[in-house]
């Protein structure tokens, strides 16, 4: 039967059944239409990077990606320097920010998630200087450089504070990692404080030119948590929290952290 041939009650009935299917395509639209959220991340391989192609890489990218575009978001990441990515978000101009470690002061700034993977800092230095320290009291001599802004553990800031060290600089460009293993090379720094995975990936892909280099294993305090986290100046930012722990949770379930971290030659035993 053609619409042609359809009496007039009959063209009425499919005209409204016709606008009630439109109705409800736009419905459907509008529950599934994804909210863009602006992220805030720092270059930090193999967390946090972007490749030869500038597309965004790295363990803990993945993970937060994955969370939450599971959470109907589409992530709009922004790479820049950490303390400028801070000053934004306590601005804010972002929803997340990672990765990120928990400071009384962060507290009061941000809601953190629950854990997305694990730091561990160490001292690297040059292969030609031994060094097997157990207190701060050992590393007295030695010429220390940190990254500037970067959440260490307490005990390494009451060290610096109570001047442990020869002497103590913060680099604060925009690859500081980088740079700390430079001045290594340098022999401007004897030791520099860096995560494990980081600066060990950072010699692996800038060989040979950090080949003279190496760190000793033991911790600089515990192994700690990386989270991501909310700015509070954010709208909605518990609601955000709530909802990226319910999608961490299932990544965790169903095994999909576990093979990201995986890919990336990481611990996969994390809490």
């Amino acid at each position: 039967m053609s619409y042609a041939s359809c009496s007039q009650r009959e063209r009425g009935v499919l005209w409204r059944l016709a606008l009630g299917l439109a109705w409800l395509t736009v419905g459907a639209c509008r529950v599934h239409a994804s909210e863009v959220l602006p992220v805030g991340v720092s270059d930090f391989p193999p967390f946090e990077y972007k490749d030869a192609e500038g597309k965004m890489m790295g363990a803990d990218t993945e993970i937060v990606e994955a969370v939450l575009r599971r959470a109907g978001y589409v992530p709009d990441i922004k790479m820049q320097p950490w303390a400028r990515v801070q000053q934004s978000a306590e601005r804010g101009a972002f929803a997340v920010v990672y990765s990120m470690t928990k400071t009384p002061e962060r507290e009061g700034l941000y809601l953190f998630s629950d854990p997305i993977n694990m730091v561990r800092d160490v001292f690297f230095k040059r292969k030609t200087t031994a060094l097997n320290w157990k207190t701060f009291e050992d590393l007295k001599g030695m010429r220390m450089a940190s990254s500037g802004g970067y959440g260490y553990d307490a005990s390494f800031k009451q060290a610096i504070a109570d001047k442990r060290f020869a002497s103590a600089a913060e680099v604060w460009d925009g690859s500081p990692e980088l740079s700390g293993l430079r001045l290594l090379t340098l022999g401007t720094a004897d030791i520099f404080v860096c995560e494990v995975s980081v600066c060990q990936y950072l010699i692996k892909s800038n060989a040979p030119k950090f080949d003279g280099l190496d760190f000793s294993p033991t911790p600089i305090g515990p192994v700690r948590p990386y989270y991501a986290a909310f700015p509070k100046s954010w709208p909605h930012a518990e609601k955000l929290q709530r909802e990226f722990n319910a999608g961490l949770a299932r990544l965790v379930q169903d095994g999909e952290r576990r093979k990201i971290l995986l890919k990336y030659r990481m611990d996969p035993n994390l809490p």
